[in-house]
């Protein structure tokens, strides 16, 4: 091969390469960015059709079960009264102690106060504190979230109860070392709903209280100021700074 002809195949090929990076930038390059372009706006249009469907899967499913959700939210209003009613709630966690055989039951609601999310209700936060086992404590939780009233339990907090400042024994008069069986110093923070009442507003309805507070006291669980709602049935009236106390003994 002569120099002619090696001249002429080095210019051919770099005519190829010429030609090779003007297909890349001025013919390829832009067909890749319209295709990256098209598949991403396919994968954005993929993702809200799926969105799209899990919407309408939910609002089926929600249509399907809208009779039951009535009746749910109808059961749940009938446990949400008009009143704060905070006499007749004691009496019933009076009852629920009782049933579950604690004692020292000592309560303590608080003022009624708009939601924090808001709402068409008020709530009232609740304090209760008593003394039993283990499993006494669950038989507790468990009548008092099916009282007729809604009760909420946000925190149940416990420790065992030192025996030597005055805590009693399970069974006939024995100890034991299984944690089940010890009593335990019990503190439920729960919370209870009123209902605005008709033609008011939230704050209206949890604002009154239910009984007038007695002379140099505060209106408190329906007991005077000084004095606990303890046992399991309250007498009617307690003596200025004492204790309204029930049936079950310490």
């Amino acid at each position: 091969m002569d120099r002619n002809d090696r001249n002429i195949l080095i210019l051919g090929i770099l005519i190829l390469i010429l030609l090779a990076v003007a297909y890349y930038f001025l013919l390829f390059s832009p067909l890749r960015a319209d295709y990256v372009a098209a598949y991403d706006e396919r994968t954005r249009k993929e993702a809200t059709r799926q969105q799209l469907e899990q919407t309408v899967a939910q609002l089926e499913n929600i249509r399907r079960n809208a009779p039951d959700i009535e009746r749910q939210i109808l059961e749940v209003s009938k446990r949400i009264p008009e009143q704060d009613e905070i006499p007749t709630l004691i009496v019933q966690i009076e009852e629920v102690a009782r049933a579950a055989n604690v004692t020292q039951i000592r309560i303590e609601p608080g003022d009624a106060e708009a939601p924090p999310g808001g709402g068409d209700f008020s709530r009232i936060p609740i304090t209760m504190s008593f003394e039993g086992t283990y499993e006494q404590l669950q038989e507790f939780l468990l009548r008092v979230r099916n009282t007729a009233r809604l009760v909420t339990v946000n925190e149940v907090n416990y420790e065992p109860l030192d025996e030597e400042g005055g805590g009693e024994t399970t069974g006939g008069g024995s100890t034991t070392n299984r944690s089940i069986e010890n009593l335990l110093t019990v503190e439920i923070v729960a919370e209870v709903y009123v209902q605005p009442a008709a033609g008011g507003d939230t704050a209206a309805a949890g604002a009154a209280p239910a009984t007038p507070p007695p002379a140099g006291g505060e209106a408190k669980g329906g007991a005077p100021k000084g004095g606990d709602a303890k046992g399991a049935a309250p007498k009617s009236e307690a003596p200025k700074g004492g204790d309204a106390k029930g049936g079950a003994p310490k």
